[in-house]
């Protein structure tokens, strides 16, 4: 087991009584965080804020990358916007209530399903997830089921007036994960809270044929892409699996999946914060009682849980959840986000050179009513 140790904590200098939602990489040198108070802020390494949006959504839920210098933000208003972080505001809006299919006679003659090509989507459907496709200006949100629907459905940023594209039939409960395959931009996953994690061919406009592979795990909390050839699903009880990509040209018999089961037993924790992805994916691992988050590398070939070479961040978050967690190859440090209110940084032993820094506010001991995606 290695060691890694607080080296700065800050609140961001959110009110009183807020904590920190999600944290992602933003313009180089510079991460973005969503809080409980609606803020979307901007910091960097030495935790130093500015505030980008004050309300950014009524009800943020979601976070994601879109580039260098763009950022996309989705809510519960059933709106999706994309913030220019060097121009410092809101540069595209989309909304759900704009949500209604806008097929060409011909496009409907080719998906031959004149009902559900054209149909509308229930107006100002909660965003619960967002992905974003930079080399294809593709932005895409999942929405809370809706009298009935829950929606996949995508714009071209250049032209937001109207969607491009939408599947309204492959789930039939929240959409809580999408993520867009790490090298090609036409593939992407969606995780719903009715147990599936769905894989799309997105050049194909018929919804049946453009779905290549159904993974049935089990209530999605997180799920995503490991590798090329290989997908991940950890639903909302840690339950974990590990599967192969489907490859409709290839004959050969694909191996079976790793079914890991509870994750909470085996690695002695709580709840799982998420999968941290990279060169090597990092399982983090919380326990509130014990104060202490654990990074868990996950190691192909087959895939395990590598627990003698585990990091631990010591006093973690206290006895609060950890939302979010980054690992910062340039700066060779760790951030977390939690319902504490507070980003905290870390280092491995070898490289802390000062003691964790004060606090810009009080532990706080009163929350607000958290958003649960799920």
């Amino acid at each position: 087991m290695h060691t890694l140790n607080p080296v700065a904590s800050s609140t961001l200098s959110l009110p009183t009584d807020n904590y920190i939602y999600t944290l992602t990489p933003s313009a180089p040198g510079t991460f973005a965080a969503i809080s409980s108070d609606d803020s979307l802020r901007l910091f960097d390494a030495g935790l130093n804020a500015s505030v980008l949006s004050s309300a950014a959504h009524v009800g943020v839920t979601s976070l994601a990358r879109f580039g260098d210098s763009l950022l996309a933000t989705g809510g519960r208003d059933g709106k999706v916007k994309v913030w220019d972080v060097r121009a410092g505001k809101s540069v595209v809006e989309m909304q759900t209530d704009a949500w209604t299919a806008r097929f060409s006679e011909n496009q409907r003659k080719d998906v031959g399903v004149y009902g559900r090509a054209n149909r509308s989507v229930a107006k100002q459907a909660p965003v619960l997830s967002v992905a974003c496709s930079p080399e294809t200006k593709t932005i895409v949100a999942g929405t809370e089921l809706v009298s009935s629907q829950a929606v996949v459905a995508f714009w071209d940023i250049r032209s937001p007036e109207s969607f491009k594209l939408q599947y309204v039939e492959s789930h039939n409960d929240d959409i809580t994960e999408l993520q867009y395959h790490p090298t090609r931009s036409n593939i992407l996953l969606s995780g719903s809270t009715d147990g599936l994690a769905n894989i799309y061919d997105t050049t194909v406009i018929d919804e049946d044929e453009a779905l290549v592979q159904v993974i049935n795990h089990g209530s999605i909390h997180h799920a995503g892409f490991l590798s090329d050839r290989a997908i991940f699903a950890l639903s909302h009880d840690e339950l974990f699996s590990v599967h192969p990509a489907t490859d409709p040209d290839d004959a050969t018999e694909e191996p079976e999946p790793v079914q890991f089961g509870d994750l909470r037993d085996p690695l002695g924790c709580e709840y799982i914060a998420q999968l941290c992805l990279g060169a090597q994916p990092y399982i983090a691992a919380g326990n509130k009682m014990e104060q202490r988050l654990d990074l868990v590398p996950l190691v192909s070939g087959p895939w395990s849980l590598d627990r003698e070479n585990l990091w631990r961040l010591p006093g973690a978050h206290g006895e609060e959840v950890v939302r979010s967690v980054y690992l910062d190859e340039q700066s060779s440090s760790v951030f977390t986000c939690g319902e504490d209110g507070y980003v905290r940084v870390w280092k491995p032993e070898g490289e802390v050179t000062q003691s964790e820094s004060k606090s810009k506010a009080r532990p706080k001991e009163k929350k607000k009513d958290r958003y649960r995606p799920y």
